[in-house]
């Protein structure tokens, strides 16, 4: 059980924050929409990086076992070199695994020493490899480098990469020292098979960013509707919140005015007048901490204070020996509605006959556990629901809209002659439930 929320100034509840408060939120919404625009497409390419350092890894090592169990297949410094450049450029990409844009770089630097080093293989070794039944260690680099090449290029130029490198490296693996092609079967069946393992990669690759474009697209629409929704409801908020404020207090405190033809009339009207000044002042006073709630009997206490301030009697109850915590945006509407009931009854109960006394109660009583029931009442004059005019604020907006709005309920039971009834019920169940339908 929390402690009591301070006293604020003028009325117990201000109505809802609006303002600043609603374009913050408006705000972040918007933020996450444009920053996290790429959101599903970073973390694909992020896991295409890490799968080509781990590839890379794998067949990297494979690579540099043939290579030196086999011999480089190129005489000294030339040999060297081919292992250093395809290795040593290898070996970045895979340590750049965790960093897809540095990796990219290094994928491109790999992609086209790999293509110009298979070119220039035949000269490398002087056509020695020509006549081998096995494949020259390079042979198992060209999977990764088609993977690095659809990493990093476009997908035309990545396309035409898998297509040209297989086949470059299938024709230079089988050409002797006179350019003559050796064995042409081998060479069509590399270039081929090259290909096709370059274009699945290749297929994989953009079926993944494909994917991931799509849920980037998706959530982007979602955060817009969202954030549309987000708007709609903030407007529908302030357009109740001001039809409430409006009838509440500039045209309650004028009807009264000019209805008053008795000193208890203008003392009604000047207290409400005052009420009105207090809520104008106190209503954009922001709500700091979202999980800030207040108690049913601070409510109580402020239902007994607006009494007073009416100067019509009220039996004010709480009728239960369990106080209750409740969120203060809901016991703030509550506490509107229930006012606005009060207020209707002090004007509008006694009728013509100032002689003819009317009984006028408030009791909170604690529903369900953890609800509340709210029952404005009184014995006067009553009405005919019927007759209300649909463009009266007072019940619909200051009373049943606020109700609403947080999820509770509203019962009116009232008739000529026999007094008024209005009940304002809210429960943390039903309020689900309905928010719920809603979405």
């Amino acid at each position: 059980m929390t402690t009591d929320p301070p006293v604020r100034p003028g009325p117990l509840f201000s109505p809802v924050p609006r303002g600043a408060v609603l374009d913050g939120l408006d705000r972040s919404t918007l933020s996450r929409t444009t920053t996290d625009s790429r959101f599903s497409l970073a973390r694909i390419e992020k896991l295409i990086a890490t799968s080509i350092g781990i590839i890379g890894l794998v067949f990297g090592a494979q690579t540099l076992s043939i290579a030196l169990g086999a011999g480089v297949k190129a005489p000294g410094v030339i040999g060297t070199a081919y292992m250093v450049a395809f290795l040593g450029i290898l070996g970045i990409v895979i340590l750049l695994w965790f960093n897809p844009r540095a990796q990219r770089i290094a994928n491109t630097v790999f992609a086209i020493v790999y293509l110009v080093g298979v070119a220039l293989w035949p000269l490398a070794t002087g056509g020695s490899t020509a006549g081998d039944a096995d494949e020259p260690w390079t042979w198992y680099l060209c999977a990764i480098a088609c993977a690095s090449a659809s990493q990093a290029f476009r997908p035309a130029i990545a396309v035409a990469y898998i297509l040209v490198t297989p086949a470059i490296y299938g024709v230079t693996g089988v050409l002797d020292e006179s350019w003559r092609i050796v064995r042409a079967d081998i060479a069509l069946q590399n270039a081929l098979y090259g290909s096709m393992i370059g274009l699945v990669i290749f297929a994989l690759l953009m079926t993944f960013r494909h994917a991931a474009k799509l849920v980037d697209t998706a959530r982007i629409a979602a955060f817009a509707r969202y954030d549309d929704a987000i708007r709609q409801h903030a407007r529908e908020v302030e357009r109740i919140e001001v039809d409430a404020l409006i009838h509440d207090t500039v045209l309650a405190s004028l009807q009264a005015a000019d209805r008053a033809r008795r000193p208890e009339e203008a003392a009604l009207a000047v207290s409400m007048a005052s009420d009105a000044i207090k809520r104008l002042a106190t209503m954009d006073e922001p709500i700091t901490d979202a999980a800030e709630t207040a108690s049913l009997r601070g409510l109580v206490s402020g239902l007994e204070r607006y009494a007073a301030a009416l100067d019509v009697p009220f039996d004010i109850t709480l009728d239960s020996n369990t106080d209750l915590e409740i969120a203060y945006p809901v016991a703030q509407n509550l506490y509107l509605a229930a006012t606005q009931a009060m207020a209707n009854s002090a004007q509008h109960a006694g009728g013509a006959d100032v002689s003819v006394p009317v009984h006028r109660s408030v009791t909170v009583t604690v529903c369900d556990g953890d609800g509340v029931e709210l029952e404005v009442s009184d014995d006067g004059i009553g009405f005919d629901r019927q007759s209300i005019e649909p463009n009266r604020l007072g019940l619909r907006v200051s009373i049943i809209e606020r109700v609403v709005a947080v999820g509770g309920t509203v019962d009116l039971d009232s008739a000529p002659g026999q007094g008024t009834r209005i009940s304002i019920r809210w429960t943390p169940a039903e309020a689900r439930a309905k928010e719920g339908a809603r979405s």
